[in-house]
């Protein structure tokens, strides 16, 4: 976990928190090479969002810096 994944987790209430880590699990990052993982794996929180957004960051398995799609997948 990552410091603001600890942060919050210890700020907000139990049920709150295990909410947020639940949805951010179902947000996932996707590169252009297929690759993708979720975004609490990454140790972000995305809780509550929408759209789609583009993130820079190089891929571990093809090592491209590319724009990363962003989505939900329920």
């Amino acid at each position: 976990m990552s410091f603001i994944q600890k942060l919050f987790g210890a700020i907000l209430p139990q049920r709150l928190s295990q909410a947020m880590e639940a949805e951010s699990r179902a947000w996932r990052v996707e590169c252009s090479c297929g690759f993708t993982r979720s975004v609490w794996e990454l140790g972000g929180i995305r809780y509550k969002a929408s759209g789609e957004p583009r993130w820079m960051m190089v891929c571990p398995q093809c090592g491209q810096r590319s724009a990363h799609r962003v989505y939900h997948k329920p």
